[in-house]
C-alpha cells in the first residue's frame, strides 16, 4: 500500500542529533495554536489516499475479491457492477489502549491531545470501535488516452471521527468542545476526470485525504495502531480543492494544485486558497523517493501568516521480507513557530500470517505550537513503537482479511506533556481490523 518509505540507517543518525542541530524557538508562543480544522481544540492533520488498484490486463491473475464484493458476486451482483466499473469496499476497526504510566484519565474525556496520541489517544482502558468504515468509488485510467469520468466517496462512523471532521463537513461534533464521542465523517468526496493529454493528465475535484504522510486515516494503510506525531500533529488530514497529476517519465510523476487550506471543506477559516504538491520518483523497482510541498495562509481567521511546510519520504525495500521507510517533515509558520520531525519505519513479513513492525520518531514542536502542550516554549518528544500484524486466516475466503496488531509504545519529552504533567509514557494497544 505505501510507496513511500525510508532508510532506517539515515532516520537513526538524525534522530541522534535532531535536537541540536536546529535553532529553538525561543519565548512563550502569544498566537493562537495551530488547530486549523475549525476553532477547535483539536489539531488534526493526514495522508495518501487507501484504495485498490486496478488490475492491468497483462498481469497474471486478477487479486481475489474483498469479501463483499464476493458477497455480491455470489448473488450476481458483482458483474453489473464490474461492467460500469464501480468497486465497493470497505473495513471495520476496533482497538483497546492501556496506558500503563497514567491507568486513569485524568484530563476530561474528548480533550486533545490528552495523552498526546491521537488514534486513539484520549480514550485509553476502553474497547473502541475506531472506525466502520466504506468506500464507492470508479477508478480511472489517463494512459489509456481516452477521457473517463470517475469518483470516489469514502465515510466512516467512529471514535476516529471526532478528529478527522474538516471545517464545514459534520464538525459540529468537534466544535465548542462538544458533541457525540462516536459520529460519523465524510472524510473523502470527489470526482476524477482521465484527460486524453500526452502520456495522460488525471484531474482529482472535491475532498481528499492529503498528499503528506507514510500514515493514513485508513487503518489498513498502516504499519502499526497509534499515529506518529508527525501525522497527528503536523499535517492536515485531509484537503479540499483541485489537483491534477502526470507523468512526466516511466519514473517522474508530477501532482500540483491548489486546496482551500488544511482540513477546510464548504467553510473555510480564513478564506484563502494553498499550494499542494507532490513528486515521485522511483529510482528502481526497490527505491522511491516522494517530495511534497504545501504552501499558504492556514491559521484561524489570519491570511497574512503564511505556513511552509515541505517532506520528503524514501522507500527501501531491502528484500523479499523487509522494507524500510523514512520520513522527514519541516513546518515554518511566519510569526507562529516552527515544527519538524523525523521517523523511521521497518516492517518485516516473517510468513503470510506474522510481520513484525517498528517505528522511531522524533518530534520538534516550536512553542508547543502544533500540540498545544508545555509551558509555552519548544516541546522535543520522541516514541519507539513495536508491534506484530496478524493474519490468522489467510487463506479463508471470508476472514482473509482479518488482521490483529497487538503493539508496546514508549514516549518521553523535555516537558511533563502526557496528560499534561508526565515526561513518559508506556502504553500497549491492539486494534482488530476486517477489510471488506
Amino acid at each position: 500500500m505505501m510507496v513511500r518509505k525510508g532508510l532506517v540507517g539515515a532516520v537513526a543518525a538524525v534522530l541522534a542529533i535532531g535536537s541540536a542541530a536546529w535553532a529553538d524557538d525561543s519565548g512563550p508562543c502569544t498566537c493562537p495554536s495551530l488547530s486549523l480544522a475549525s476553532d477547535t481544540q483539536v489539531v488534526a492533520p493526514q495522508s495518501q489516499a487507501v484504495t485498490d488498484q486496478p488490475i492491468l490486463a497483462d498481469e497474471a491473475a486478477p487479486a481475489p475479491r474483498k469479501p463483499l464484493m464476493n458477497g455480491l458476486d455470489k448473488i450476481g451482483l458483482a458483474k453489473p457492477l464490474d461492467s460500469i466499473g464501480i468497486n465497493i469496499y470497505g473495513f471495520v476497526e476496533a482497538g483497546y489502549m492501556y496506558d500503563a504510566t497514567v491507568p486513569h484519565n485524568i484530563t476530561p474525556p474528548r480533550t486533545a491531545p490528552g495523552d498526546l496520541i491521537f488514534f486513539p489517544g484520549p480514550y485509553k482502558n476502553q474497547v473502541l470501535l475506531d472506525q466502520l468504515d466504506l468506500n464507492i468509488e470508479r477508478l480511472v485510467d489517463a494512459s489509456k488516452g481516452k477521457f473517463d469520468v470517475g469518483f470516489h466517496v469514502e465515510a466512516f462512523y467512529g471514535r476516529d471521527a471526532f478528529f478527522t471532521h474538516s471545517n464545514g463537513i459534520l464538525d459540529e461534533n468537534n466544535k465548542h468542545g462538544g458533541g457525540q464521542e462516536v459520529s460519523f465523517d465524510l472524510d473523502q468526496a470527489y470526482l476524477t476526470f482521465a484527460i486524453p493529454v500526452g502520456s495522460g493528465l488525471t484531474v482529482k475535484a472535491g475532498k481528499f485525504v492529503t498528499l503528506f504522510g507514510i500514515e493514513t486515516i485508513n487503518p489498513t494503510g498502516n504499519l502499526l495502531y497509534t499515529h506518529s506525531y508527525e501525522f497527528s500533529y503536523g499535517i492536515p488530514f485531509t484537503q479540499t480543492g483541485i489537483l491534477a497529476s502526470y507523468n512526466l517519465t516511466d519514473k517522474l510523476a508530477l501532482t500540483a494544485g491548489i486546496t482551500r487550506g488544511w482540513n477546510q471543506s464548504s467553510s473555510d477559516n480564513n478564506g484563502a486558497i494553498d499550494f499542494l504538491g507532490e513528486a515521485v520518483y522511483t529510482w528502481s523497482d526497490k527505491l522511491t523517493f516522494t517530495a511534497n510541498l504545501a504552501v499558504g495562509p492556514e491559521a484561524f481567521h489570519d491570511n497574512a501568516d503564511y505556513f511552509l511546510v515541505p517532506e520528503v519520504i524514501a522507500a527501501y525495500k531491502m528484500s523479499d521480507q523487509l522494507t524500510v521507510d523514512g520520513d522527514i517533515l519541516y513546518g515554518f509558520a511566519n510569526n507562529i513557530a516552527q515544527w519538524w520531525g523525523i521517523a523511521g519505519y521497518a516492517d518485516y513479513a516473517f510468513s503470510s500470517m506474522f510481520s513484525l513492525n517498528a517505528r522511531i520518531e522524533y518530534y520538534h514542536d516550536g512553542k508547543g505550537a502544533t500540540t498545544g502542550t508545555g509551558d509555552g516554549s519548544d516541546v522535543n518528544i520522541w516514541e519507539a513503537t513495536a508491534g506484530v500484524a496478524i493474519t490468522p486466516l489467510p487463506d479463508n475466503e471470508w476472514l482473509r482479511t482479518l488482521v490483529l496488531r497487538p503493539e508496546v509504545r514508549f514516549d518521553w519529552a523535555d516537558q511533563g506533556v502526557f496528560d499534561f504533567t508526565k515526561f513518559n509514557q508506556l502504553t500497549v494497544a491492539c486494534d482488530l481490523i476486517w477489510s471488506f
